[in-house]
């Protein structure tokens, strides 16, 4: 019994075990993009356009309390952002939710985009616009968009929303 015991803290010591949390992976060097999520998310679904000009993810949060849908778009040119969004807000099948106050605007050097809170009875949405600002050469737009239950919503979802899209990134180079 003492060689079993041994044997099995020998194994965990020299890190035969791995008790780290599972994230999901996502660098799609097709779409110029990176993302991560952290453990208790899975993928649900992949969709591209037979064009192969558009890439939709979607993502499920085993608590039930959050989804994520990330939309990829091909540019020819640099996008206007400002017609981007108001595209994406307008579309029928996305079914967007009213805005909820105003868009906060970031900028990352080759990428830059905005950010809004979109809210229903129903459901709270987050929801991240990005446009990459290549002079040269093929050019991307990206909408991540969080939805989650009305009632689910707070500062503890805000938080963990922008942990998650601060792991997105436009790779640019």
């Amino acid at each position: 019994m003492k060689t079993f015991i041994i044997a099995i803290i020998s194994l965990v010591l020299l890190g035969g075990f791995e008790f780290t949390e599972r994230t999901i992976e996502i660098n799609d060097a097709n779409y110029k993009f990176k993302f991560s999520l952290p453990s208790g998310w899975s993928e649900r679904k992949v969709e591209e356009t037979t064009k192969k000009d558009a890439i939709s993810y979607s993502f499920d949060n085993s608590d039930g309390k959050m989804a994520i849908m990330l939309l990829a778009f091909k540019v020819n040119e640099v996008k206007n952002l400002v017609d981007f969004i108001y595209t994406l807000e307008k579309d029928l099948t996305l079914n967007i939710p009213k805005r909820d106050g105003e868009y906060d605007d970031f900028d990352s050097g080759n990428y830059d985009g905005r950010m809004a809170k979109y809210r229903d009875s129903e459901f709270t949405e987050v929801i991240y616009y990005y446009r990459t600002k290549i002079n040269e050469g093929q050019n991307y737009t990206y909408l991540l968009r969080f939805i989650t239950p009305s009632s689910f919503y707070n500062s503890s979802i805000e938080s963990d929303i922008k942990r998650i899209a601060g792991n997105f990134t436009p790779v640019t180079e």
